[in-house]
């Protein structure tokens, strides 16, 4: 972790899942739910074609072509079964411990914050919804706005539109290579929450400016443990 004298930041650009709130996890309970319902497969075989290149991550295609693949016979309509694992899903979203503190203190001391993430705008306000975040910020960026998925710098440019900020600018993020690695290159102080990066062994060669393995270890790093003290 590098020892550097950090101003507190003008906002902070929020990555969602695996940042605030779980996901992989969620997804992988919605990938048993589908097995289970179907009778048939295997829960991180399903959750393996969501992580191929054909679809996005988010798209339940993944689904629809794992049956196919697999020549499963399914019990019921696919709309059910999509409909099934969307319901798991969401069901299993939670903020992470500390999130609604920490963000509540940062809200009071009158930091701006956004919400910069790949979800669908749809996908994205149901979790923050869900996981009652929603009321700690004051812009959401997705694909759907800015036109790019991360690492391309558009979102976060677009989020630092939307709140009508400049200054020193903290981006929080699981993911070295979607969040960090543009992070630095936009001049941002990064910080990897590196307890939500699921898949850390594919990480490129880059240097965050902090690192968190819990998300209220947030208000202890420099530039924020001096509003920690005031609040």
């Amino acid at each position: 972790m590098q020892k550097i004298p950090y101003n507190i930041p003008d906002a902070i650009l929020f990555d969602l899942d695996n940042t605030l709130c779980t996901f992989i996890d969620a997804k992988l309970a919605a990938c048993r739910a589908v097995v289970e319902h179907l009778g048939a497969g295997d829960e991180n075989e399903l959750f393996e074609y969501f992580l191929r290149p054909v679809h996005s991550f988010e798209d339940n295609h993944h689904i629809l072509d794992y049956i196919d693949e697999k020549k499963i016979t399914t019990p019921t309509d696919t709309s059910q079964i999509t409909r099934l694992f969307e319901e798991v899903k969401i069901a299993h979203v939670t903020p992470y411990p500390g999130v609604h503190e920490t963000l509540s203190h940062l809200s009071g001391q009158g930091i701006k914050m956004a919400v910069v993430t790949d979800a669908s705008m749809s996908q994205a306000i149901r979790r923050l919804h869900k996981c009652n975040l929603a009321q700690y910020f004051q812009a959401v960026v997705t694909p759907d706005k800015s036109g790019r998925s991360k690492p391309d710098p558009a979102s976060f440019i677009l989020a630092l539109d939307e709140l009508q900020v400049s200054g020193t600018i903290w981006l929080v993020g699981d993911s070295i290579r979607r969040e960090v690695l543009p992070g630095n290159q936009l001049g941002f102080v990064t910080v990897y929450a590196r307890y939500g990066d699921y898949f850390s062994c594919n990480n490129p060669d880059c240097s965050p400016s902090y690192i968190i393995d819990r998300f209220p270890d947030l208000l202890e790093l420099e530039g924020l443990n001096s509003i920690k003290k005031t609040g």
